[in-house]
């Protein structure tokens, strides 16, 4: 008798990965093509990325967040190249289609616009503010615009792309705000986040990522 399991996802594969081991190793590497061959390229990628960021000579101890932003850059990196992968497969396919919002895709993806900011550590008013690219691109930490790539399943690439557009007016989430909207001056994210209704805790967190980006 056969059994109908969905075939796991590359996004499957790596946090499994990530959640089995401690750290990149070649025997690691070797299990996991050996179980997964069909992501036997973007494996390696993986590996590779993470070990090239974890192995510093003499480098301090690392933090549970400094752990955490490696392991988003490689398995930000090894999406891509799943992307760029099945781009050379598919010619006729190889564009990727331009986002137009991102509360559209994440509603495509299966979210409400309240889940989608939910998952992203944000309030609506910050989605609203992204949404209609009244944040400084630049100034958005890198490590949120690969989250937001993997919550709505497009490139890091394509989400900066949307960013970067020229503002647009508030629209499909004008009704989040009980006031109505104050011009479409942009403005940086570390400015974004004070005005926000997060935590505390929340804004330091995220005016750390900030300073960090803007750091770069």
């Amino acid at each position: 008798m056969t059994r109908n399991e969905k075939a796991p996802t590359l996004d499957d594969v790596l946090n499994e990965f990530v959640a089995e081991y401690e750290g990149p190793t070649s025997e690691a590497l070797e299990v996991w093509v050996g179980r997964y061959p069909q992501f036997r390229r973007e494996l390696i990628d993986f590996v590779e990325a993470w070990a090239e960021q974890t192995v510093l000579p003499e480098a301090p101890e690392l933090t549970a967040d400094e752990e955490d932003r490696i392991v988003d850059r490689a398995m930000s990196h090894a999406l891509n190249v799943s992307f760029k992968r099945d781009a050379e497969s598919h010619p006729e396919e190889s564009g990727e289609k331009a986002i137009t919002s991102l509360t559209g895709e994440a509603k495509n993806a299966g979210m409400s616009v309240t889940e989608f900011a939910k998952g992203c550590g944000l309030d609506l008013a910050l989605i609203a503010k992204l949404n209609n690219r009244q944040i400084l691109a630049d100034t958005i930490p890198s490590r949120l615009v690969s989250h937001i790539a993997r919550q709505i399943g497009r490139t890091i690439d394509g989400v900066m792309e949307y960013l970067k557009g020229p503002p647009q007016l508030l629209s499909e989430v004008s009704f989040m705000s009980k006031t109505k909207p104050q011009g479409f001056e942009r403005q940086s994210f570390a400015d974004a986040i004070r005005t926000s209704s997060l935590s505390e805790a929340e804004k330091a967190r995220w005016l750390d990522e900030a300073a960090r980006q803007e750091g770069r």
